[in-house]
């Protein structure tokens, strides 16, 4: 009855136990925020590609601050194009509701310049918009952002982006 028991006390530990997983609670929290760490640079472009990506305008519009303003150049009227952070919520909020998947990719960085509660940022970009089977629309570009942080413990926040994408 005894040696039962040992089995059986050994087998319920062994199936509770995963070697080959780290415990959660052992990781750094840059490592748990899978949807991105907007405190951190890196971590606020992986939570942009995640809103992006996942079409949740609660997400994307965490990482703007009241002053934004977005911006691009319209070559066929010849004339830069600017709006705030209402009507590029309500641009995006339209654009994630009118399609089908979005796939956005991050290259590498052509500029980064930062303190602890300022940045300027230009950074490539791949993105891919399915409208519909029969409409796919793919690009590249760069974008050249400002960012703040009111406290240098606090996540990013963009106050300025100037798109220079070829769609």
């Amino acid at each position: 009855m005894k040696t039962i028991l040992l089995v059986l006390g050994v087998t319920v530990v062994s199936l509770s136990c995963n070697p080959f997983s780290p415990k959660l609670e052992n990781l750094p929290e840059t490592q748990i925020n899978l949807l991105g760490n907007r405190n951190t640079l890196d971590g606020l472009f992986q939570f942009f590609k995640t809103a992006y990506e996942l079409k949740d305008t609660s997400m994307y519009g965490k990482m703007f601050d009241e002053s934004f303003v977005f911006s691009y150049f319209d070559f066929q009227n010849s004339v830069q194009i600017n709006w705030d952070r209402a009507q590029e919520m309500n641009t995006t909020y339209r654009l994630f509701r009118n399609t089908e998947q979005i796939t956005l990719d991050w290259n590498y960085y052509l500029q980064k310049d930062s303190s602890a509660t300022e940045a300027s940022v230009v950074r490539s970009f791949n993105l891919t918009i399915v409208e519909s089977s029969q409409q796919i629309y793919t690009g590249t570009g760069r974008a050249r952002f400002r960012l703040i942080k009111l406290n240098p413990d606090d996540p990013w926040k963009f106050t300025y982006w100037f798109d220079d994408s070829d769609f």
